[in-house]
Parts: structure tokens; C-alpha cells; sequence
């Protein structure tokens, strides 16, 4: 294979040929560049650009926007609030927050960074731009001030739209404005991801709500990490597979994202119930000094039956709390002398809300044949759902991608390679509607992964999540060298793939 500047040039005999570099792949397999279709670097990419924890697991692009939360189109007073309210989940770091546009907020990728990224439109700027943070239903003229925001965001390159129904104030809209908002996705060849309503004992039903979106609206639907979050439920991902199985028959274009682990993680404040943000981070931290509402919030805990001891914090913002990053919660808050609402009241406004934590739901044994399920279904593409932030971030950050080759392609054989590769290199490619990624062609970007099969390997761990994956030796970003022979080169050869221009 010839690679000239940013393409490959030709795939034939070159042994004649000469070149400025030769890689010699003897034993190991050259395949496209994987892409991560649920990531959460809308921020930390910008701060940390050589982004080597995902480089080091053969990702070369990433879908940003995820979970109906992120940056832009915003004003920036409402720039300034999502830094605060967000930060648990995409961290505060010094870069220069002033954009307003899709598009501005897209030019800060170009070049500049190891990855090439896509966005969709997040949820929540929608809402807060055109209602702020009020828990109701929105007027005609609200519905069609967000519309006109997924038209500006799509026009200026935006691949689709994205909901987070467990986060306010995505969680106050209901499954009709959805529709009203898919229905211009959907006008503009975009399509709708959702982290939907609910993982727990309700799946089936927010299963059955994301393809109703999808069916009425008539937009290709993603499920955003889907997993077996209840224990009533282990054992039936036959069963909700079956359901997405069933609407992809029926016409209804549903795929799904996953990473092979069943723990979870994301921004502490989504403990708290939901009514607790209305108004906004500011009446939200004066709602959570309150005795009043403490008592409602732990009224709220006791008949959730809420376990600290399945729970532990992975990230503060401050140093000043450090030692808690990786400390269960039952731990910190017997270490503490607090009641178990204050100490996570205190943390959240102590910390401005920048904590993040990792919560466990059963555990990855118990839950494998339902992870095995999901992930080798043919219409699962794979994600990292990665928090870049904090000493010990969950291991899927830095390990996703190489657990799943290693699980199931090496180990278990319950994947080709070929199947395996396909999954997380055309399929999501297709996804995107990239039109030169995601296949080893002539013409085609050349996004290229190196690996040795027999030593692909995910090393982070829960205790340790900051351990770079092993196994793949070369990566190609855009035809730029990013890691040679194992040693990341410090290449930013990454792009903003626009909808108009991929």
C-alpha cells in the first residue's frame, strides 16, 4: 500500500517502488483507522491534543456531542454556564471558551489535534437556548427556535442531533418534542443519538420511545452505550435485541454503540433528582445549601435504596479533594462524619461541580453474556464513552477498543477479525456518511491501524485507569505518522469531519 501526503495512493506490488518510510507489517494486520462513536473530549481534546490514550487503541476519529450535552451553537453567557454545570463530565480546563458557532467550535480541531472529530448537535443547547432551564413543555415558538438551531448547526457541518433523557434539563422534554426536532434532523440527512430515558428497569420502555422517535420522525436512531443496567433484567439482552432486531424490519434504521464493560461513570450531580437543576447551576448550588431541600434529596436516596458502597469517585477538580479520587463513597463519607446527602452536597458545591465518579452495577463476570450479546451483535458499533479527566478515570477510557479485539476476536473467538474490524472501522464510517474513511481503498484518507493480533491488550484497570492499551504499533491520522513503532510522534493531523465537506 503507497500512501502520498494524505491518501492512499495505491494498493499493488511496490516491492519496486521506493519510499521516504516503509513499514514493514510482516504478521500483522493493516486495517482503517477505528472510530469511537460515543466520546466525551468535546474539551479535553483541545487541552491535551496528542490525546495518546485513544491514539494507543488505533482510534483515529471520534463522534463528540454525545449524551444531549456539550458547546455549541451556544450565546456565551450560556457558554459560561455549560463550563460550570458540565465540568464533571468534560473537565475545566484553561483553553480559550469563546465560541458561539458549530462551526467556530468545530475550527478548533482542525489541525491542531491527534484525531479527526464529527459532532452532533447536543440537546441541551437547543433547550437552554431557547427556554433556559425551566422544567415544561415548550410553546410552538420554542419548538421551532430549536429547530432553527439544528438548521444553523447542521449547515455548518454537524452530522446529526443527540439526547442525554436522564440529564437536565434534557430529561424535562417529552417524547413528541423529540419527534418535532428528529423530523429536521432528519430533513437535513442527519440522524438522532440518544443516551435514553432510561438503563434500568426500564429499558423496554425507553427502548420502545427511541423507536417511536425514529419510526415518526423518520431519522436513522443510534442507541448511545447500551447495556443491562437492572439486575431484574440480566440475561435479556436476546430479549432488547430482539426489539431492535424487529424495528430494523420493520424500516427503522437502528443501530447502537457500546464498550465492553457493565460499570458506568459520568458527572456527579446526576445522582440528584432531576428537579434539582432546574433554574441552572446557580439555583441548583443555592437549592443544595438548603436543609430543606437535603432532607428532600435523602427522602429521594431512601426510596431509590441507593448502595454507596457501588459507587466511587473518579475525579475532583480541586486538589484540595484529591484523595478521594478513587475512594468508594460509603468510604469517604464514613471518613467524613457527614450524612451521606450532605457530604455529596458539600462535594458537589465545594467543587463547583467538577466531580465525576464510576458507578458498578453488577459486575463484568455476571454481566458477560449480555456485554458478549451487545457487542458482537452486527449492528453494534463500539465506543469508549470515555471521561478524560481525573487520576482514575474508568478503564473503558483507555481500553475500550482493545478489549473488544482482545475478548472477541482473540480470546473468545465470537468475532472474525475481518467481522470484528468491520464493526469499528466501516460500519460507523457509514454511520457518519463518510464517504472517503473508513475502508483500505485507492482515493481513501489514509486513517491506518498496525496491529499485532496475538498482542492487542487493554492494561487499565479500576484500580489503575490511566494505562495506555498495548498491541498496536503504527497509527495513521490523515496520512501523518501519529505513533511509530509504539512512540506517539506528537502529530496534530486530525480534522473536523463537516457534514458538507466528508
Amino acid at each position: 500500500m503507497g500512501i502520498r501526503s494524505d491518501r492512499i495512493e495505491t494498493i499493488d506490488d511496490l516491492s519496486a517502488a521506493s519510499a521516504t518510510r516503509v513499514i514493514d507489517a510482516q504478521g500483522k494486520i493493516v486495517c482503517p483507522g477505528f472510530v469511537d462513536m460515543h466520546a466525551l473530549s468535546d474539551i479535553m481534546l483541545l487541552a491535551e491534543p496528542e490525546h495518546e490514550g485513544k491514539i494507543r487503541q488505533g482510534i483515529t476519529t471520534e463522534l463528540l456531542g454525545n449524551d444531549g450535552l456539550s458547546y455549541a451553537p451556544v450565546s456565551p453567557p450560556l457558554l459560561q454556564e455549560l463550563r460550570r454545570y458540565l465540568s464533571g463530565l468534560y473537565g475545566n480546563p484553561g483553553i480559550a471558551w469563546n465560541w458561539q458557532s458549530v462551526r467556530d467550535y468545530l475550527s478548533r480541531f482542525d489541525g491542531r489535534v491527534a484525531v479527526n472529530v464529527a459532532y452532533v448537535i447536543p440537546q441541551c443547547v437547543l433547550r437552554l437556548g431557547a427556554m433556559g432551564w425551566q422544567q415544561r413543555s415548550p410553546s410552538e415558538r420554542e419548538i421551532a427556535a430549536m429547530q432553527a438551531l439544528i438548521e444553523q448547526g447542521m449547515g455548518d457541518g454537524a452530522v446529526g442531533f443527540s439526547t442525554g433523557l436522564s440529564y437536565p434539563p434534557n430529561s424535562y422534554a417529552s417524547t413528541d418534542e423529540l419527534i418535532q426536532l428528529c423530523r429536521t434532523v432528519a430533513r437535513h440527512n442527519g440522524f438522532y443519538v440518544t443516551h435514553m430515558r432510561n438503563y434500568f428497569d426500564q429499558i423496554f420502555e425507553a427502548l420502545t420511545e427511541a423507536i417511536r422517535i425514529g419510526q415518526e420522525a423518520q431519522v436513522p436512531v443510534m442507541i448511545s452505550h447500551l447495556k443491562i443496567g437492572s439486575e431484574r433484567h440480566r440475561g435479556k439482552a436476546g430479549e432488547i435485541l430482539a426489539l431492535i432486531e424487529q424495528a430494523r424490519r420493520e424500516g427503522v434504521d437502528v443501530t447502537m454503540n457500546c464498550y465492553p464493560y457493565q460499570a458506568g461513570s459520568g458527572p456527579l450531580f446526576r445522582l440528584l433528582p432531576d428537579w434539582s437543576a432546574e433554574g441552572g447551576p446557580d439555583a441548583m448550588a443555592a437549592r443544595l445549601s438548603q436543609p430543606t431541600t437535603r432532607r428532600e434529596i435523602a427522602a429521594y436516596f431512601r426510596e431509590a435504596d441507593f448502595d454507596w458502597r457501588a459507587c466511587a469517585i473518579s475525579a475532583v477538580g480541586s486538589e484540595a479533594n484529591k484523595r478521594l479520587e478513587g475512594q468508594t463513597f460509603d468510604r469517604a463519607i464514613r471518613d467524613s462524619g457527614k450524612d451521606p446527602v450532605d457530604f455529596i452536597c458539600d462535594l458537589v458545591l465545594q467543587e463547583e461541580f467538577e466531580v465525576s465518579i464510576i458507578n458498578f452495577v453488577g459486575n463484568d463476570v455476571e454481566a458477560a453474556e449480555d456485554i458478549k450479546a451487545v457487542m458482537t451483535h452486527p449492528a453494534t458499533m463500539v465506543c469508549t464513552d470515555g471521561l478524560l479527566i481525573g487520576r482514575n478515570p474508568h478503564p473503558r477510557t483507555f481500553g475500550s477498543f482493545s478489549r473488544y479485539l482482545r475478548l472477541y476476536a482473540r480470546e473468545q473467538r465470537a468475532l472474525s477479525w475481518e467481522e470484528a474490524i468491520r464493526k469499528i472501522t466501516s460500519l460507523p464510517a457509514q454511520r457518519l456518511r463518510l464517504q472517503m474513511r473508513g475502508l483500505l481503498k485507492r482515493g481513501f484518507l489514509a486513517d491506518i491501524v498496525v496491529l499485532d493480533p496475538e498482542r492487542v491488550t487493554d492494561c487499565s484497570t479500576f484500580e489503575e485507569g490511566r494505562q495506555y492499551a498495548t498491541g498496536i504499533d503504527h497509527v495513521l491520522v490523515n496520512g501523518r505518522l501519529t505513533l511509530d513503532d509504539g512512540r506517539h510522534t506528537e502529530a496534530t493531523a486530525g480534522r473536523a469531519l463537516r457534514k458538507e465537506l466528508s
